[in-house]
Order: C-alpha cells, then sequence, then structure tokens
C-alpha cells in the first residue's frame, strides 16, 4: 500500500487527541515526515510524543526543509492561508473545519484545489461516522420530508470542557506570536453586522459547521427563508429555514453551563420519522444511534391499522477521525473526490453567512 508522507501544521489540542494518534496508528498508509507550529516548544514536545523525526516553527520553512512531504495536515486555528500557500507547492492537503470563515476565501481556495489537482478535504469527521451515514440514508428513504428539527447544545468552553477528562494535552506556555485577523475579514464580507451576530459567527461556527454540513447533506439545496435570531454573547443562536419544494426546519445552537453534549437531526415524513442522534465527537469509538418511527401496514382488507413500530440503530464501535483519514488516503492514491471537498465548504459557509446575516432583520 502506497504511504502518504505527511507534514502537520499546528500541534494543539485536535492534533494531540485525535488526528496524530490515527496517522500514526495508521502507519501502513500514513509516514508522518515532519510537524511544525509557532510555538516551537510545543512543536518540539509534541513530536517526540508521536516520533517525528523533522520539527518546524513554520509551514514555509516545513515545505521548504521537507519538500518530499505529500500532504499538509492544516490543523491550527485559520486555515485559509496555509491551504493556499500548500495548494501552491501542489500538496493535498487535509484540513480541520472550517476551512474559512467568508465565502470570498473559501471559493479562492476551492478554486485553488481544483486548478493544483490534487486533493482537498476538510475534516467534518461526523460525516464518516457509520451511525451519521445510516441516519442520512433513513432520511434519504422518507417519501415526503415535511419538517426538520437540527439541534447542538454544548457545555461549557465550546464543548470542550471534557477535553481534561479524556487526555493530557500539552500546552505551549507562552502564547505563540502573530495576530487574528478571522474577525476583521467577517466584518468587511458582513458589514454593518451586529456585536451579537458576529460573537455567535465566530465563537460557535468551528463548532456548528458541523451541523450546518450535516443539515446539507440530508437537504442540499438552498433554503428560500431564513429567520434567526442570536443571544447578546453569542453563545445561544436560532433560526426557521424553509425551502419551498421541501421540509421547514428549525435550528438550535447554544453553548451552556451544563456539562452536556447533545446534537441531534430529527426530520418528520409522510411516511416516517427519522431521529439522528450524533455522539460526542471527543468520544472514541462511541457510536451515533438513529430511531426510525413507522406504521405497519394491515394485515388485510378491513382488518386494523397494524402496529406502530420504533427502530433503533445502533452505529459501528468505528471511529470518525480514523475513518476520515482513511477516506483521505484512498482519495490521494486514486483520485476519488472527497465526501466532504472544498466546493461543499463554500455551501456550508454561505448558509452559515446567511443566517447570521438573518439575525439583523
Amino acid at each position: 500500500m502506497h504511504r502518504i508522507r505527511v507534514g502537520v501544521l499546528g500541534c494543539g489540542m485536535i492534533a494531540q487527541l485525535m488526528h496524530l494518534p490515527y496517522l500514526t496508528a495508521l502507519r501502513e498508509r500514513f509516514d508522518v515526515t515532519a510537524v511544525c507550529d509557532r510555538s516551537f516548544d510545543l512543536a518540539e514536545a509534541v513530536a517526540q510524543r508521536f516520533r517525528v523525526p523533522r520539527v518546524y516553527a513554520s509551514l514555509p520553512e516545513m515545505l521548504d526543509g521537507s519538500p518530499e512531504i505529500d500532504a499538509v495536515a492544516v490543523l491550527n486555528a485559520d486555515h485559509v492561508e496555509p491551504v493556499l500557500l500548500s495548494l501552491r507547492r501542489s500538496k493535498h492537503v487535509f484540513t480541520e473545519k472550517p476551512l474559512g470563515y467568508t465565502v470570498a476565501e473559501t471559493e479562492e481556495v476551492a478554486a485553488a484545489g481544483d486548478a493544483a489537482g490534487v486533493t482537498v478535504m476538510v475534516g467534518y469527521m461526523k460525516r464518516y461516522d457509520s451511525g451519521v451515514r445510516r441516519g442520512l440514508a433513513e432520511i434519504a428513504r422518507l417519501t415526503r420530508p415535511l419538517a426538520a428539527r437540527l439541534e447542538i447544545v454544548v457545555g461549557p468552553d465550546y464543548g470542550n470542557w471534557i477535553i481534561p477528562e479524556l487526555a493530557r494535552i500539552v500546552r505551549s506556555p507562552q502564547p505563540p506570536p502573530g495576530s487574528d485577523t478571522r474577525r476583521e475579514r467577517v466584518r468587511q464580507e458582513i458589514p454593518g453586522s451586529r456585536d451579537a451576530a458576529l460573537e455567535t459567527y465566530m465563537d460557535m461556527f468551528g463548532v456548528w459547521s458541523h451541523d450546518i454540513n450535516l443539515l446539507r447533506a440530508a437537504f442540499p439545496a438552498s433554503p428560500d427563508s431564513i429567520k434567526a435570531h442570536a443571544s447578546e454573547d453569542g453563545t445561544l443562536l436560532t433560526a426557521s429555514l424553509r425551502w419551498a419544494d421541501g421540509p421547514q426546519c428549525t435550528f438550535l445552537g447554544a453553548s451552556t453551563a451544563l456539562h452536556r453534549f447533545e446534537e441531534s437531526l430529527t426530520v418528520w415524513g409522510e411516511d416516517r420519522t427519522v431521529r439522528l442522534d450524533v455522539s460526542n465527537p471527543f468520544l472514541r469509538d462511541a457510536p451515533s444511534t438513529v430511531r426510525i418511527w413507522r406504521d405497519e401496514p394491515a394485515a388485510g382488507p378491513g382488518a386494523p391499522r397494524g402496529g406502530a413500530v420504533e427502530e433503533v440503530v445502533t452505529g459501528a464501535h468505528d471511529e470518525a477521525f480514523r475513518a476520515q483519514w482513511e477516506h483521505f488516503h484512498e482519495c490521494v492514491t486514486t483520485g476519488r473526490r472527497p465526501l466532504t471537498d472544498a466546493r461543499g465548504a463554500v455551501l456550508d459557509t454561505r448558509l452559515m453567512r446567511d443566517i447570521v446575516r438573518a439575525t439583523e432583520h
């Protein structure tokens, strides 16, 4: 099997907790050649922990010092510029979500990926969860979807409260240098946006982008009408979406003080109801669950109606983070287009932007 040589940008929590453990475990598919981080001491500690031979302080240094790298894993906070630089060097790219924070920059990345002729895959790992795949398949079987409800409610620190309970994460003793320009870029694309809407977008899009992508997987067309409201502190957003020839959907996204993770998509159809409960992504190998409610047909003419049936389907105990890396390997080595590609990420960003814009009315 062909081994892909990977350079990793960003050595923070998600790299240590999920990506590097699976990349190094999938040694028949990947060779982690180098890591880099603006906090060089952090990069050195992570390289030692995962036995990565080369360490750099920046992406340009890594690309210059290890030109044999086939692919770059972009796991830092702001993804657009590193992805574009990697594409200019003709490297395949796996990037954490969201791909970008504005429609303009995600469109730029998608166009650059097409021009480079390489794989660009966005890390919506929940789409590779076997339970999520089954749930989406069951939703696709509905005769006619009528209504949907999408909910994501996480605990303190936008759901990251659970991390210290799961693993020891190495942190840099000093904050890395550099400025974060994401907020200003969003202001330029959504001029005049209220502070509440901007806070919601900036603080929660990293979490909610999974759910926006899941909603688009269930209903690919763009909604015809969006109405939305955001709390002043940016921790709560509700939206109502309507498709002219499809269902109406309510969306609730929130971060609360309760140490609990809730994420679900329920779709009511004419013939059955499907509910997908998504497992906490930080709990390895935890399966997602699908519930299906339907009526049995009557036994025959004149017979009483059939019974009401509830089916519970539990996904396999496979890890979605691992599955997405296996998919990335397949795409790079065969030329297959990723299930979660850059073009899809453009549509995700556009829908989230439009939801935030709707809070202004």
